[in-house]
């Protein structure tokens, strides 16, 4: 058995966050749809595929993981929720209000209850696209995300409990769990009404990606994951296999229905190389991933995750649109000119991201992520841990 590695900050997986973020900004950006050739268009939705939701399921894989090893002895139930509280809302408040602005100044229109349920991170239970589709939709997500921390330190002692020997069938079975989310929807929901592109309806794709009973199998997995290596039962697969068995795993999620594109094919592999990922990082070899430029861009991926899609949406609509069949389309440029937009929707998020992070994030942490008395105590004690200190790498995936 492998000695228990030490805890890191773990900058692989804070530079892997920035890759990770890329397919999620280009699908999205694709289905903007800004090219005038419609085959343009179609070829660059084609060329993104699922790659956007393969992104989605490594955040929720990469939140259960770096929260696992992140914990701290004498950690308290309460002292977690306030620091998940505040990485979380800040920045999703402020997101939100910015979203209602551009709603009312495009006139995209939102309804009430809607944005009601986006402010209070509950859209993800309620199987209609009003809720998730509108307003800031990428905040769905985020719904999941609070289920889990709610949920954490319950699912942390269940965690503790399992004798190392047996994490790996854990592991399995979660991933087979994952697996056959998608066959129960099929066969238990409404074939109509039908949902775009997917050939699956409104409430089957609600219920295998957006419904947070179900996605929280991705953070559970990163948990197993995180406490596999932590107790040294880790099988010691490389960064360079681990990579080759996604990219494998995602090939082969192509060649599925549409349903199990989502997770169910790719989870485990995602686990693994996360896992992989921070066991070069805890054992000092690092990876190309962990480079200054990506963890930096890494540091910004939650706010950035947050804005770019309003900066798409949104800033597509205001540089020009049309009416048709009721609905605000954006206006279309010649190739050249459509990358020129899509370019500049990055660097305008990336900008965004940084005033968020810098102006929100790290303020709201710093004077309320632990009570009056510690930073207190922290302060006149000379601690060199800042106060909006994130311990051994924990991260908010979005």
């Amino acid at each position: 058995m492998q000695t228990r590695p030490s805890k890191p900050n773990l900058k692989s997986l804070t530079g892997l966050r920035f890759l990770a973020m890329l397919p999620v900004f280009l699908t999205h950006a694709a289905f903007e749809g800004v090219f005038t050739d419609a085959d343009a268009s179609w070829g660059f939705l084609n060329v993104m595929g699922t790659s956007g939701y393969l992104a989605v399921s490594f955040f929720f894989v990469l939140s259960g993981f770096v929260i696992t090893w992140s914990v701290r002895p004498g950690d308290t139930a309460r002292a977690f929720w306030r620091r998940r509280f505040f990485r979380v809302f800040p920045n999703h408040v402020t997101s939100w209000a910015l979203a209602l602005v551009l709603v009312l100044t495009v006139g995209t229109g939102i309804g009430l209850l809607p944005s009601v349920t986006q402010l209070f991170l509950l859209q993800s239970w309620v199987p209609d696209p009003a809720f998730t589709d509108t307003g800031n939709s990428v905040s769905w997500s985020l719904a999941v995300d609070v289920v889990f921390y709610g949920l954490f330190p319950a699912l942390l002692a269940l965690v503790n409990r399992i004798a190392p020997k047996r994490l790996w069938y854990w592991v399995i079975g979660t991933a087979v769990a994952a697996a056959v989310v998608p066959a129960v929807g099929l066969a238990v929901l409404p074939d109509t009404p039908e949902m775009p592109l997917s050939g699956v309806s409104e409430s089957q794709y609600w219920f295998a990606y957006f419904l947070p009973l179900f996605r929280m199998l991705e953070c559970f997995l990163g948990m197993l994951m995180a406490r596999i290596v932590l107790t040294g039962v880790w099988i010691r697969l490389p960064v360079l296999p681990a990579v080759v068995l996604l990219v494998l795993a995602y090939w082969a999620a192509q060649q599925v229905p549409y349903l199990y594109r989502l997770s169910a094919v790719t989870a485990l592999p995602v686990a693994l190389l996360t896992a992989a990922v921070a066991v070069a990082d805890a054992e000092g070899r690092g990876t190309p991933f962990g480079n200054r430029v990506m963890v930096w861009f890494g540091e910004l991926s939650f706010a950035f995750y947050l804005l770019h899609n309003l900066v798409l949406k949104y800033g597509h609509l205001l540089l020009g649109h049309t009416e048709v069949d009721g609905e605000q389309v954006g206006r279309t440029w010649d190739v050249p000119g459509g990358v020129a937009v899509i370019a500049g929707g990055f660097v305008v998020s990336v900008l965004l991201a940084w005033l968020l992070h810098n102006g929100v994030e790290k303020p709201a942490m710093r004077r309320w992520s632990r009570p009056r008395k510690a930073r207190t105590t922290a302060s006149a004690g000379g601690s060199s841990r800042p106060a909006d200190a994130v311990p051994a790498g924990e991260v908010l995936a979005p």
